[in-house]
Order: C-alpha cells, then sequence, then structure tokens
C-alpha cells in the first residue's frame, strides 16, 4: 500500500509538472490547470500568476494519479492536451502492471496458506477411499483415522524418513535424538546415559 500511494506521489508530481510546463505555450488554455483555475475561480493573470494554491494543485494530481491507476477515472480531472493524454495512458498501464502483480502476489500468498489443509484433505481422502473399497469395518476404520489425524498432527504431513534420507547418519542420528528428546528424558532406562551413547543405533 506505501509502494502504490508512493508511485502515485511521484506520478502526480510529474502530472503537475506536464500542466505547469504547458500551460503558458497553451493558445486556448486548455490544460488541467487553467481547467482547475476556472472550477475554484482563482484564475491565472496574464503573466502566469495567480492562479490555484498549491495545496489544490497537488491534491488534484494526486486524485487524478489514484482514479487513474486504479482505472476508476470520474472523468471530473481529464487530460485535454496530447502530451497530458500519453501521459494518462502510461499511467493506466502503470496501474494495470501493478494490478496483476498484486493479485499474483495475494494468489501466491492464499495457495501457500491453504497448501497444507489441502494436502491434508487430500491424503485424508485417499484413507477414505481405502477404507471404502476394502470394506473396512467400523472399529478397525475408527482407529485408522483417528491414527492418520494423530500422524498428521505429528508430523504435518512431512514424510520424515525421506527428509533425513539426504542427510549423513551423525545428522540423522542428532535430529531424531532432538525430536525424541521428551521421550528420551521421561524413560528411566536413559537416566544419566550420555548423548554418544543415545545416538547408537
Amino acid at each position: 500500500m506505501a509502494t502504490f500511494a508512493l508511485i502515485a506521489h511521484w506520478l502526480a508530481c510529474i502530472w503537475y509538472a506536464i500542466g505547469n510546463a504547458e500551460r503558458p505555450g497553451l493558445p486556448h488554455k486548455i490544460g488541467w490547470l487553467d481547467h482547475l483555475a476556472n472550477a475554484t475561480r482563482q484564475y491565472y493573470y496574464s503573466n502566469s500568476t495567480g492562479g490555484p494554491t498549491l495545496r489544490a494543485k497537488y491534491v488534484t494530481a494526486l486524485y487524478f494519479t489514484f482514479s487513474s491507476l486504479t482505472s476508476v477515472g470520474f472523468g471530473n480531472v481529464a487530460p485535454n492536451t496530447d502530451v497530458e493524454k500519453i501521459f494518462t495512458i502510461l499511467v493506466m498501464l502503470i496501474g494495470s502492471l501493478m494490478y496483476a502483480s498484486i493479485f499474483g502476489n495475494v494468489s501466491a500468498i492464499i495457495q501457500r496458506l491453504y497448501a497444507g489443509t489441502a494436502r491434508y484433505h487430500t491424503q485424508f481422502m485417499r484413507v477414505k477411499e481405502f477404507i471404502r473399497f476394502h470394506q473396512i469395518p467400523n472399529p478397525l476404520r475408527q482407529r485408522l483415522e483417528e491414527y492418520f489425524q494423530h500422524a498428521w498432527t505429528y508430523t504435518n504431513g512431512i514424510d520424515m524418513n525421506m527428509v533425513l534420507k539426504g542427510f549423513p547418519d551423525c545428522l540423522q542420528a542428532d535430529i531424531c535424538l532432538h525430536l525424541n528428546r521428551h521421550l528420551v528424558e521421561s524413560c528411566p532406562a536413559f537416566e544419566g546415559a550420555s548423548p554418544g551413547c543415545l545416538r547408537k543405533k
């Protein structure tokens, strides 16, 4: 959001610079600054002094860039000269690219958030299909489902054997010792055992 506002600010400054640079050379005073001067009744003098306040110019320019970037475009601030129209086209293209980037990132974030849930439902449906296909009786079926849910809660669907397979044996032993530390600490048989002893297979 902050990046969007900053880009809108920069474009508003360029929009003002275009209007300010073109205004003295326009024969019929059709630029957006002259339209703003007529709307606010703060007219320019022949020596290019006067006109709307700096705040009115900036707010109007920022309003125009925001409405163009978001493709709202109410039309009360519109491009009239060729340069203004070309700049407006560029602003609309920038807005389209920004929207594509924002929606793409949001979609990727949502997919990452729900990837685990989707994996869980896929695996659980496979378990249910297995139960249905083999006609597993109710008590055993309940045990299967409970085991699956418990195992998923513990591992979050990660196959520990596949993950550990890529590591050397010494590192596998350290990881297994860390993962089972609560069980080892609560077992009297392992009380006082050295880490080297616990790491042995």
